[in-house]
C-alpha cells in the first residue's frame, strides 16, 4: 500500500513516540507500506521543526530514511471541486502516487477526512490504523 504523509502526520510522528502517526512509521516495514512525501511536504516539516525540541528533530532525521520522496505535482488532470488552499500540492501529489493520504490537518482537509477523492482515501492516522486492525491486516 502506498501511503502519502502530510507534514502534520510526519511532525506528529517526530513529536510523539507513542501516537498513531509514529505507529504508521513503525509498522510500515512489516506491513509492506510505502511511505511517501514530496519536496513540498519536506519543506513544511523543516519549517515547522525549527521551533521544536531537539528530540523531535532527531526523531524525524531517524524516520526520514523510511520515506520515498516523490516529485511535487502541482496540478491534476481531473477537476477538483473543493477548495484545498495552501495544501493543494499535497493533494495533487498524493493523487498521483498513493492509495491513502494520512493527515491531521483539519483546516485544509477536514471536510475530506474519511472520504475518497478519485480513489485516494483521506484519513487520520489513528483511523487508518483502526480500520487496518479491524480488517485483520495488522
Amino acid at each position: 500500500m502506498r501511503i502519502f504523509l502530510d507534514s502534520s502526520t510526519a511532525l506528529a510522528a517526530a513529536l510523539s513516540a507513542t501516537g498513531a502517526s509514529r505507529q504508521v512509521f513503525d509498522l510500515a516495514p512489516s506491513q509492506g507500506w510505502e511511505l511517501r512525501v514530496s519536496p513540498w511536504v519536506l519543506r513544511e516539516i523543516q519549517d515547522n521543526l525549527a521551533d521544536k525540541p531537539r528530540a523531535a528533530v532527531d526523531a524525524w532525521l531517524a524516520m526520514r530514511g523510511k520515506v520515498i520522496v516523490e516529485d511535487d505535482v502541482l496540478t491534476f488532470d481531473w477537476p477538483l471541486v473543493f477548495d484545498v488552499t495552501k495544501d493543494k500540492p499535497v493533494l495533487c501529489t498524493a493523487l498521483a502516487c498513493a492509495d491513502v493520504l494520512l493527515t491531521l490537518d483539519r483546516r485544509d482537509f477536514g471536510s475530506l477526512l474519511g472520504q475518497t477523492v478519485y480513489d485516494l482515501l483521506i484519513q487520520r492516522p489513528g483511523e487508518f490504523l483502526r480500520i487496518e486492525r479491524e480488517a485483520g491486516r495488522i
